[in-house]
């Protein structure tokens, strides 16, 4: 069951755990430009949404929601309009006439954005702040209850106040406590019509505020409907499998009532995927527990999965991510050595000399019934047993770990737990059927066990369709490695073939959940009316100038409202300032200000080889 909320009522649509979860997008046309933005909105609404957003910076763009939602109505189309309010509580007072709904940021509505200029407070100026926070927010709410608007309390990771900053750090506990600030205020004047986010680019960030929430308004008797989302997704395949790992984890444990997914592409685009995690992780059975489980796996290992390759030539090795030594072993000759990409380890039902030239720390699985025969090509396979077998044979096994392959969470029985509490090498290979529910069961079990062995979570996923498959395995999968149970991932798709296929998936979730990094990440917004340049644009320039840099983060920014603030955890951005012009950060800090466009790729090239040789 979904974890239960009071029900919201935003124009023609009601929001609670008894509806349906909703799905959601935002405007990226001029708020100045009604035409645009009533196009854009019946797009929207076309492909499923049942709700749009649109960005009000200044009082002049909240006069113009009036506009936008009377020509709207005038075209038949009545879905709820929420107007994004970031600085300006002016601007808030004006859209709640207007609109269904208005979203507010608790770290710019009265409270400035984190200068870091102000690090420390007394208590008499941490009270005042307070004190001014209530004031200006119990008028807003006022205007809201005379018009029948709802609010939405958005916290973002990336705009806390110096105030929330001192107190709390840029944190979890940080973003819980802006968040629980506003609803205290809602709380005291009795406005019930309030819906919550609290999103960042990182997963886990996202994921653990989240759950704290939760905890805390239970703590506090507070029962209002959440909205998910994981900012600055970025897009393509990045940006879906990040969104699928953040707000599956969620979705999966009964958490949240209306979720947007933030793609970097066209806002229409972002609604067929927002609806198909809805249905992924539509699970009637969810399990609310009364804690997350956690682990304390940091780095995961990856398994490639060669079932269906028959010989390991050199064409496969490559796409597995492994290259020739440059030098020959005088004994075993050319040798594979394994680059940055390449599995831990390797699934393969098929012997021969091949399995010789795998990397010294390169493990090989195989079934158990040839064990031997692959001991004599390669001293590091080890077998892949069922549970029986493993229970027969426990005492013989000579290998350097002992994969032991569950394919229903009742099969760890009490036997079977004793024998791997004696068993240092015994590794559990989760098999079940991708469904999130499975895996949480048996991490329950393991728990309440008290075992220690290293998992691996084993996944096989048919079909062909490959979104499908990415976003099912990221949202039931992604979350065991947001909160470090398992040990390592095997995906296997055995109608797809291409082996690269599979790896690439595997790489992006880990990578998602932080847990390793393959290659250079990128976080960038969805764009707004507040955005001055071709941000997708800029995307894909930045994705040709800079991927091959596996260990940065770069972060491109639609505009330098937000921008700033959104991006401080990457290593590098890029930031549209209008006009034709870009601003440089080195982290939080600004290093270059209004670049030409045409210059800046160039310029953030010579920024960062100041500071890396590559």
């Amino acid at each position: 069951m979904r974890r239960k909320t009071i029900a919201v009522r935003i124009g023609n649509q009601v929001l609670s755990s008894e509806e349906p979860v909703m799905v959601q997008s935002m405007l990226n046309t001029s708020t100045l430009d009604v035409e645009a933005c009533v196009e854009q909105a019946i797009q929207i609404i076309e492909a499923g949404g049942q709700l749009v957003r649109i960005t009000a910076p200044g009082v002049k763009e909240a006069e113009k929601l009036k506009d936008i939602h009377d020509l709207l109505r005038k075209r038949g189309y009545t879905v709820p309009l929420s107007a994004d309010i970031h600085f300006t509580p002016e601007a808030a007072s004006v859209a709640a006439r207007y609109v269904e709904k208005v979203r507010i940021n608790p770290g710019n509505f009265v409270d400035k954005r984190a200068t870091f200029k102000k690090l420390t407070y007394t208590e008499e100026e941490y009270a005042a702040e307070l004190e001014g926070l209530k004031e200006k927010f119990t008028a807003f709410l006022e205007v809201c209850r005379q018009y029948g608007t709802a609010v939405r309390i958005g916290t973002n990771h990336g705009s806390l106040s110096d105030r929330i900053m001192s107190r709390y750090g840029d944190t979890p506990a940080g973003m819980v406590e802006a968040t629980l600030e506003y609803l205290r205020v809602c709380q005291a004047c009795d406005f019930k019509d309030v819906v919550i986010s609290l999103k960042s680019s990182d997963c886990r960030v996202m994921v653990d505020a989240v759950r704290l929430l939760v905890r805390k308004m239970e703590e506090e008797n507070m029962h209002y409907p959440l909205h998910l989302g994981v900012t600055e997704a970025g897009e393509g395949e990045d940006g879906r499998i990040r969104s699928a790992v953040g707000i599956g984890a969620l979705l999966n444990e009964g958490i949240g009532d209306t979720i947007r997914v933030s793609l970097t592409e066209a806002p229409e685009a972002e609604i067929p995927v927002a609806r198909d995690l809805v249905r992924i992780c539509n699970d009637p059975d969810y399990d609310l527990l009364p804690f997350p489980l956690k682990g304390e796996e940091s780095k995961p290992v990856m398994v490639a999965d060669l079932s269906g390759v028959t010989v390991l030539d050199e064409q496969v090795s490559r796409q597995l991510g492994f290259t020739v030594e440059p030098v020959n072993d005088p004994i075993l000759g050319a040798r594979l050595q394994a680059g940055i990409k390449a599995p831990e380890w390797i699934y393969t039902e098929t012997l021969g000399p091949e399995l010789t030239k795998l990397p010294k720390e390169t493990g090989v699985i195989v079934p158990s019934e040839i064990l031997d025969m692959a001991h004599v090509y390669n001293r590091n396979a080890s077998p892949l047993y069922t549970v029986e077998e493993y229970k027969a044979r426990m005492q013989e096994i000579d290998s350097r770990q002992h994969f032991v392959q569950l394919s229903r969470p009742e099969e760890l029985d009490e036997e079977l737990v004793r024998l791997l509490r004696s068993d240092e090498k015994a590794v559990l290979v989760l098999a079940f059927p991708v469904v999130w529910r499975m895996y949480r069961q048996l991490y329950i079990a393991l728990h309440r066990s008290g075992l220690s062995n290293k998992t691996l979570i084993r996944a096989v996923l048919s079909g062909t369709d490959r979104e499908q498959i990415r976003l099912t395995a990221a949202a039931h999968l992604g979350s065991f490695f947001l909160d470090r149970l398992a040990g390592g991932l095997w995906i296997h798709t055995p109608a797809i073939d291409d082996v690269t296929f599979s790896l690439e998936l595997s790489r992006n979730i880990l990578q998602s959940a932080g847990v390793r990094r393959y290659k250079a990440e990128f976080i960038s917004c969805p764009g707004c009316g507040r955005t001055q340049f071709d941000l997708q644009g800029a995307v894909a320039k930045v994705k040709a100038a800079f991927g091959h840099l596996e260990t940065l983060k770069i972060a491109v920014m639609g505009c330098v409202v937000n921008g700033p603030g959104e991006m401080g955890d990457a290593d590098y951005g890029y930031v549209g300032a209008g006009n034709g012009k870009v601003n440089l950060y080195k982290g939080r800090q600004i290093v270059r200000t209004a670049v030409p466009e045409e210059d800046a790729i160039e310029a953030l090239r010579v920024l960062i080889e100041k500071d890396h040789s590559f």
